[in-house]
């Protein structure tokens, strides 16, 4: 069962807030944007996870949502090692993952975000080249931080940053089950920025 996603954290880990600005679906407002963003119909390649049908899916329904607001979309696909590499390589416009939260930002969410990790080579890092000197600041200070009350309050004020600068589009939380108890997973598509 998925539900929506509110920002870079899972709803079901230690320091989440859903006090982050809010983004409702509204077509208008995007053509808007992508109006006053200049883009003149480029192609943009969107390359959904190679993990089966449901994935294509969803990978269909976005590419759909984009068409419909204007954007020139062409889809790329992969197998899993196709995909890794690409990802790796920073080959594409717009990828989808999922990440796994290991229930502390310090662990799972903060090396998505933090200037250090953009590494070429490596899809499980920041590869939507996201740089924020703060972010890598707040990040930092939470891991080791104490009380757990300073921790959250640095977390929190690092969710609204992320939620407003938008370095991707989370998606959907998703509770799975590989013969282990649940765990978050956050889908989401990377932009890259790196242009």
């Amino acid at each position: 069962m998925a539900r929506v996603a509110t920002g870079p954290s899972a709803s079901t880990i230690k320091f989440y807030t859903d006090d982050v600005p809010k983004y409702p679906f509204d077509p208008a407002k995007a053509k808007a944007r992508l109006k006053e963003a200049g883009y003149n119909g480029e192609k943009v390649r969107l390359m959904p996870l190679p993990y089966g049908e449901t994935w294509q899916r969803w990978g269909e329904a976005v590419k759909q949502n984009l068409i419909d607001v204007g954007f020139n979309i062409e889809t790329i696909a992969t197998d899993v090692p196709g995909s890794n590499q690409k990802i790796g390589d920073w080959d594409y416009d717009i990828s989808f993952t999922y990440l796994y939260q290991y229930g502390d930002p310090a662990l799972g969410v903060g090396r998505n975000y933090v200037s250090s990790q953009i590494v070429k080579g490596q899809q499980f890092n920041n590869v939507e080249g996201y740089s924020n000197p703060e972010i890598d600041k707040l990040f930092a200070e939470g891991a080791t931080a104490t009380p757990d009350s300073k921790r959250k309050e640095l977390y929190e004020k690092a969710q609204k940053i992320l939620v407003e600068d938008v370095p991707v589009a989370w998606i959907a939380r998703i509770a799975v089950s590989d013969h282990h108890p649940l765990q978050d997973q956050e889908p989401h598509h990377d932009r890259d920025r790196r242009q």
